[in-house]
């Protein structure tokens, strides 16, 4: 059962407590972009991104990953401290974020999908053909071992709502399957939305494009699996494959070493984490909300996710962890 304002008054607990005991921030994003749409609520303007990281850049000690994961190792963290991500490795976070990033000389980490290189991610895809589609959603069928998806509620299916919570149901289907399930699945969507390839808006950075990131030491890259599969589900073997090749590949296509990780859908269980260590990485993230602080699990930092507000809701949102106005 949920109780009215219990997430609310946890952060504020964890707010607290990091004002007292002191620790640090991990803040999470994944695109920076205008958009018409947002169905998944992944994306903050430029305009907004570059008031909250000019407000980071006035009251926050911020610096890269690698140096918080330093300083928590020594015990020596500094007060205010913030840590800016990136989940998936979007475009955008090179040609919007980057230069926000480099004006007020805030460092980040861009946690990168290895296997969507220069390509569209599903569930970008899966959105635009359901929304560009106008084919009768009731007419779509799936059956993948014992699960299917059938869509009953046929009223009003060419209303955008009933195509948005259409769109989110099968997300929530697909993102249960293995990879090649996945794939399978929407390659029958593909066939079924009679949708054209092209138009798509959002994609995943190319390996030019991804050293044009990295390019000048502002912005370290880590890994994100090749696919992003939900971790939990998949075999050992496969779990395995998810992680290491993604190092590989980037420190193939980069030439330095990858020492960071990001669980897929922040989802790990002690295998994935288990992996992670033994395939070298320093540190990796989940998406559990909350503080940073000595003892800190270093394969499990948690990270609090920022929405497409203002400078000025969003400082609102950290005035009980910064000492901002006097607060």
């Amino acid at each position: 059962m949920r109780i009215p304002g219990l997430k609310t008054a946890k952060t504020f607990s964890r707010w607290l407590q990091a004002r007292v005991f002191g620790g640090a921030l991990i803040l999470g994003y994944h695109r920076v972009a205008n958009v018409t749409g947002d169905e998944y609520e992944v994306c903050v303007t430029p305009k907004h991104f570059a008031e909250q990281m000019e407000i980071l850049s006035k009251y926050a000690h911020t610096m890269s990953l690698t140096t918080l994961v330093q300083y928590l190792k020594e015990d020596s963290l500094p007060s205010q401290s913030v840590a800016v991500t990136f989940d998936d490795g979007y475009v955008d976070n090179l040609y919007n974020a980057k230069p926000i990033l480099e004006k007020y000389e805030i460092p980040a980490t861009v946690f990168v999908c290895t296997g969507y290189a220069g390509k569209e991610f599903w569930w970008d895809e899966l959105e635009r053909l359901v929304m560009s589609s106008e084919v009768d959603l009731g007419t779509l069928r799936l059956q993948v071992r014992e699960r299917q998806f059938v869509w009953n509620q046929l009223n009003g299916s060419s209303d955008a709502d009933v195509r948005r919570k259409f769109c989110h149901a099968l997300y929530n289907f697909l993102l249960r399957l293995d990879i090649e399930e996945q794939d399978q699945a929407m390659h029958t969507i593909r066939n079924w939305s009679r949708v054209s390839s092209q138009g798509a808006t959002a994609r995943a950075l190319n390996c030019d494009e991804l050293l044009q990131l990295a390019d000048g030491g502002l912005i370290e890259i880590g890994a994100h699996t090749q696919h992003h599969p939900m971790l939990p589900q998949l075999s050992l073997e496969r779990q395995t494959e998810e992680i290491v090749s993604s190092k590989q590949d980037l420190e193939e296509w980069l030439g330095r070493p990858i020492n960071g990780f990001a669980y897929p859908n922040g989802r790990a269980d002690e295998n994935a984490k288990r992996i992670v260590r033994k395939a070298g990485f320093a540190f990796a993230c989940t998406s559990l909300q909350d503080v940073i602080r000595r003892g800190s699990d270093m394969h499990e930092l948690t990270r609090f996710w920022q929405k497409d507000v203002d400078g000025d809701r969003f400082i609102q949102s950290l005035r009980f962890w910064m000492q901002v106005g006097g607060n």
